[in-house]
C-alpha cells in the first residue's frame, strides 16, 4: 500500500497530543490587587502564635520581624527551612478580611489537602503569605496553591511547584543556618 509523507507526521502530532503538557503553576489577581508577586522566603525566630483552627495543628506562626521574599519564582525546593508564598497590596486604603487558602497534595498523618485562616488586610500595605517547611511530613512535593479569598470572591490564586532537592539544587541552600518557621503549626 501506498504511504503519504503526511502519515508519519500526523501520527507524530496524534502522539505528542496524548501527552500532557506540564501546565505553568497559576498566577491570577482580581481588580482589588494592586501588586502580586510570588517567591520564597526564609522566617526569623518564632515569636507568636494565632489560632487557625481550619489548619493541620490549629495554629499559624506569627513574625514579629519583617519578612522579605529572597528569590522570585514558583518553584520551592521541599527541604525544611524554605518558605514559600506571596507579597501582595491591595488596592484602595480599607481593611479587607482575607481567607487566606493553602491547598496540598495529602498530609500523611491526616490526609488534609487543605488549610486556611482569617486576617486582615489594608489597602496600600504590602502583605506576605507563605508556607515554610517546619516539619518532614510537610514536606510534600507536587502542586501547591495559595488562594485569597475576601467573602465568597477570589482575590488571587497562585500555584507553585514543590520538588525534590536536587531537582532545584539552586534553591535548596536559600534558608540554610536561619531559624525554621512554619506557618501550618
Amino acid at each position: 500500500m501506498p504511504r503519504s509523507a503526511a502519515g508519519p507526521a500526523l501520527a507524530a502530532l496524534v502522539l505528542l497530543a496524548a501527552v500532557p503538557a506540564r501546565a505553568e503553576p497559576v498566577l491570577q489577581r482580581s481588580d482589588l490587587v494592586e501588586t502580586l508577586a510570588q517567591g520564597l522566603f526564609c522566617a526569623t525566630s518564632e515569636t507568636g502564635r494565632m489560632e487557625a483552627p481550619d489548619t493541620e495543628f490549629g495554629w499559624i506562626h506569627i513574625p514579629e520581624e519583617p519578612i522579605a521574599m529572597r528569590q522570585r519564582g514558583s518553584v520551592a525546593p521541599a527541604v525544611l527551612g524554605i518558605g514559600f508564598g506571596l507579597e501582595y497590596t491591595l488596592t484602595g486604603d480599607a481593611p479587607i478580611l482575607i481567607r487566606h487558602v493553602v491547598e496540598h497534595p495529602p498530609m500523611p498523618a491526616s490526609g488534609r489537602t487543605r488549610q486556611s485562616w482569617e486576617s486582615w488586610a489594608l489597602g496600600g500595605v504590602p502583605e506576605i503569605i507563605f508556607f515554610q517547611f517546619d516539619l518532614e511530613e510537610e514536606l510534600l512535593p507536587g502542586r501547591w496553591t495559595f488562594i485569597a479569598l475576601a467573602g465568597e470572591a477570589e482575590v488571587f490564586r497562585a500555584g507553585f511547584d514543590v520538588v525534590p532537592p536536587d531537582a532545584a539544587p539552586h534553591l535548596a541552600g536559600l534558608c540554610s543556618g536561619g531559624d525554621l518557621l512554619a506557618l501550618s503549626r
